[in-house]
């Protein structure tokens, strides 16, 4: 029970340390009364982090059963972003000739290379990281509506989006640095091309890997919704074999990708290694080693949000019952996974049971359904007595049924001898 414990202290410090850097950022752009609306923008923006931030560590100190340990490097990157920015702010306005009232200089305020909207942008991505993995981690111990599901998969297709266009910027800038080491014709610029073009190799097999992993997913999508009736039959030995074929073509996939991400942050290394060798630059220097930290940072982050989609994939049932007629529909969960579906029935007796119940208690209640189905066709199929005529006394339908009307049919009901009268009898007096 304690590493659990440790590695949700760890983490902790760092959620700490980000809002506190964020809330420190927001009190020293706050103590500038000139703002223009890109600094309303991160203001706002850095607004919303801290929000984030504080809910996450408020989550972190409740719970000890969930492992937020993938936020460690964007939690130690946002607080360190947000640090370094704010210097950058003080520096610029202790160069400027305008008051702490009226600076105006914030269009020359200067990030990664970036302008304001850049770390905005930046900080964007930190904060859409951590409201997924929050969300990932609320989804397996609740279960939430199919509104908030179809919103948190915007999420994660929006924060991938976002990242995967931040991260082409920095390799943009990336390439821009490693650019001026491979001019020349010596010795190390010859080790610069090579791995530049080792780079760019293993960044193309990340490609592959990725679309392959893709392709198979729409397979396996594309099989279960052309056959909407092949749900009750997923156990015939075919399609077991094809679905688990794939699935383990997939985790081989994954465990090549794993591999070529440690193969990718060694050239990282090595290109960057190479690299300080040519800048003289101190501030050159520093934005390098901070563009290779949010290289692997946001790499990290979209590794999040991939899994947080693969989490969602494999934690959701989705279910569309169609039926007309007598039907019974079952949209039901046994083993805790979220039930993204409908069910529509059409007829004159449409049963429904939905929710999330046990396996038991699933049996029983389709025990009972098929014995009021099967009561329901008893009582509406008609007897034999009901079909025969009504007796000419006017007897009621529903009188049992004597052998003697089983044999012959109703007949007439004769009186009774005893009750004639001896005036009814013609040819006797009264002696």
């Amino acid at each position: 029970m304690a590493e659990p414990i440790g590695l949700a202290s760890g983490v902790l410090t760092l959620a700490t340390f980000a809002f506190q850097s964020s809330v420190a950022l927001i009190n020293t752009v706050q103590s500038f009364h000139n703002h223009p609306i890109r600094v309303r923008d991160l203001k706002g923006e850095l607004e919303a982090l801290s929000v984030v931030l504080s809910s996450l560590a408020e989550t972190i100190a409740s719970t000890t059963d969930v492992d937020f340990s993938v936020l460690k490097l964007p939690l130690q990157r946002c607080g360190s972003a947000c640090k370094e920015f704010e210097r950058e702010i003080v520096k610029c306005s202790s160069r400027s000739t305008d008051s702490r009232t009226s600076f105006r200089d914030w269009a020359k305020l200067r990030y990664m290379g970036g302008d304001i909207d850049y770390f905005r942008q930046l900080l964007s991505g930190y904060k859409s990281t951590i409201v997924v993995a929050l969300t990932d981690a609320n989804l397996r111990k609740a279960s939430i509506t199919a509104e908030s599901l179809d919103t948190y998969k915007s999420l994660i297709k929006n924060a991938t989006d976002d990242l995967e266009a931040h991260l082409q910027n920095i390799d943009e800038k990336l390439e821009t640095i490693f650019g001026h080491t491979t001019t020349g014709s010596g010795s190390d610029a010859l080790e610069m091309r090579l791995i530049q073009e080792e780079r760019l190799s293993t960044q193309k097999c990340l490609q592959i890997c990725a679309q392959l992993s893709e392709h198979i997913d729409q397979i396996t999508l594309s099989s279960e919704r052309s056959d909407p009736s092949a749900h009750a039959n997923l156990d015939t030995i075919p399609k077991t074999i094809t679905i688990n074929g794939l699935q383990e073509c997939k985790n081989s996939l994954i465990l090549t990708a794993a591999k070529l991400e440690r193969h990718m942050k060694d050239i990282m290394d090595r290109m960057v290694a190479k690299s300080r060798a040519a800048i003289t630059s101190e501030e050159e220097l520093a934005d390098l080693a901070r563009l290779r930290d949010e290289w692997t940072t946001t790499r990290q982050c979209v590794n999040i949000c991939s899994q947080a989609e693969i989490h969602l994939k494999e934690n959701t049932s989705t279910i569309d019952n169609y039926a007309t007629g007598d039907a019974i529909q079952f949209m039901v969960s046994t083993d805790g996974k979220t039930i993204h579906g409908k069910n529509r029935g059409l007829g004159w007796r449409s049963r429904q049971v939905g929710g999330h119940l046990s396996d038991l208690t699933v049996q029983k209640i389709s025990q009972d359904f098929s014995t009021i189905s099967f009561q329901s066709v008893e009582r509406a199929r008609p007897s034999p007595r009901e079909n025969a005529p009504s007796g000419r006394d006017g007897a009621p339908d529903d009188e049992p049924a004597s052998e003697f009307k089983e044999r012959y049919g109703p007949g007439f009901k004769l009186p009774s001898t005893a009750n004639i009268s001896a005036e009814s009898r013609p040819g006797l007096k009264k002696g």
